[in-house]
């Protein structure tokens, strides 16, 4: 599996550090509300709310006293820092400015960028695009034949065969996602089809059907979408990567693999895995895999029929006899009968929600 380290990204400046009358201090549960973390690079604006100047700073208000430097209308950026109790933000200067541009058409490209690049890196949760093309790969002949005329041979090397999943068909499926092309074009390495270049050359295509294309350009954004998110989360110092895998055999799985800040070596960081996927054999089931430093494995598994939850239940033993092999020790297997639920990660701080699992 890829990690951070390849996908280095050409590193940022060291920001220069402004006015310390500027600097905010918040505690660790507002912190956690406004999402804030470590090393983290935030932009605010001063209003003017009633008479008395206001920092904005993610639909949050902040007192803010008369500094020379900053007036009404002025956006600062800040960066987050750790403290006893809670979050330091400090003013920094702002990178190298963008230069006016020399025409108005230049001006509106750029603008139409920024726009897309901002609609992309706030597109809401929704049910995967990806997973809705894919699962009506067998059964649609326009899909089929045009995937094929776009990819040639290459197909059978984007889409998969459940029947041999393996973990080396899951490192192929996430090197495949479209995830890294850009990098790998950044840093003149051999440039390798994935699935995004697949689904362009099929919108390029003349003979799209409208309604096919709608989808594909929603899967492309879908992508487009996780790649920013990847970008954000090594830029905290995390990890995350999402993508859909394809099947000839059986429907779409989505899967995300995640790490917060620190080292997974030490303790102070578990990966976590989520799946996602649905059909008409087993409905619709989920799974949270976090794997410790430690090699202890922890895994919650949610299935909306009860068949599929019985599956699981019988398949504990033989999983972990095969986490075994690896050197890996399943010490909690849960599994519910039940839709996954959603927590907004906003309200996830100390005290805000109760956890009543049995």
């Amino acid at each position: 599996m890829l990690g951070p380290e390849q996908i280095n990204f050409a590193p940022r400046p060291a920001p220069m550090m402004l006015d310390a009358a500027a600097t905010i201090r918040v505690t660790e549960q507002v912190a956690r509300g406004m999402g804030l973390r470590d090393n983290q690079i935030i932009r605010g604006v001063i209003e003017d709310r009633g008479g008395l100047l206001k920092l904005i700073l993610n639909n949050r208000e902040f007192n803010w006293p008369p500094i020379k430097k900053f007036k009404l209308g002025d956006q600062i950026t800040f960066k987050i820092s750790g403290a006893a109790g809670g979050k330091v933000l400090q003013p920094v200067a702002p990178d190298n400015p963008v230069p006016v541009p020399a025409s108005p058409q230049i001006g509106q490209a750029l603008g139409d960028k920024a726009q897309r690049i901002m609609g992309l890196m706030y597109r809401p949760e929704q049910p995967s695009s990806l997973s809705q093309l894919f699962s009506s790969f067998a059964s649609d002949p326009f899909l089929t034949s045009h995937m094929r005329s776009a990819s040639g041979a290459r197909l059978d090397q984007l889409i998969y065969t459940m029947a041999r999943i393996s973990p080396d068909i899951v490192r192929s499926a996430l090197i495949n996602s479209g995830l890294f092309g850009e990098h790998r074009l950044g840093h003149n390495l051999a440039q390798r089809e994935d699935i995004k270049q697949l689904l362009r050359n099929i919108i390029r295509n003349p003979t799209a059907q409208n309604s096919e294309g709608d989808l594909l350009d929603k899967a492309v954004d879908e992508i487009e979408s996780r790649q920013l998110e990847a970008l954000v989360a090594q830029q905290n110092r995390e990890v995350s990567y999402h993508f859909v895998i394809p099947f000839y055999d059986s429907e779409p799985v989505e899967l995300q693999f995640e790490r917060g800040p620190g080292d997974f070596t030490k303790g102070e960081a578990d990966w976590v895995i989520n799946l996602h996927t649905k059909s008409d054999s087993l409905g619709e089931v989920w799974a949270k895999t976090t794997i410790k430093a430690s090699a202890d494995i922890e895994m919650i598994f949610w299935a909306e029929a009860q068949e599929s939850a019985d599956i699981a239940k019988r398949g504990k033993d033989q999983l972990s006899l095969i986490l075994n092999e690896f050197g890996l020790s399943l010490v909690k297997f849960t599994v519910l009968n039940a839709h996954r639920p959603i927590i907004d990660s906003t309200l996830s701080g100390p005290g805000q929600v109760l956890d009543v699992t049995t």
